[in-house]
């Protein structure tokens, strides 16, 4: 189990690996029997993600992925709520159905208006507006606490 551990923290950045894993395995051969070596693993792997997402500016990529998914879930729920039309799924789902469902479909024919334009408008304009307001927001509070 040592050796995992050791494994876990070899995983760690160069930076933080020099200085702390030395007191991180220390941690671990006196208190592994006491607190159960799966306690420090989870310790372990939380101090893993904190030391590449926190530390490196990979949490930058991973909010906007995150933000990225919630945007992209709100507006298919908002879609769902506020479009008039829904597409209902094929029943025999070949490939002949499928183009057949295209060319047929509830948006086959419907032509690009003023008033779906204004409505693409106003789901991507809030939806960016939220999340650069939230994340001005975040990033403020995250900066005051590094302070």
């Amino acid at each position: 189990m040592r050796n995992c551990y050791r494994c876990l923290l070899w995983l760690h950045p160069p930076v933080f690996r020099r200085e702390f894993s030395g007191e991180m395995l220390w941690i671990y051969d006196e208190s592994a029997r006491a607190e159960g070596a799966l306690a420090l693993f989870y310790d372990g792997a939380r101090s893993l993600a904190r030391q590449w997402l926190l530390r490196s500016g990979w949490w930058k990529i991973a909010l906007a992925l995150g933000l990225a998914l919630l945007q992209v879930t709100f507006g298919g729920f908002g879609m769902m709520l506020f479009d008039r039309h829904f597409i209902q799924p094929a029943r025999n789902p070949s490939v002949v159905n499928m183009v057949g469902f295209g060319r047929h479909g509830a948006f086959a024919h419907q032509p690009l208006t003023i008033g779906i334009v204004m409505f693409l408008a106003v789901f991507i304009t809030g939806g960016l507006t939220l999340m650069i307001v939230g994340l001005t927001f975040w990033t403020r509070h995250f900066a005051r606490r590094v302070r």
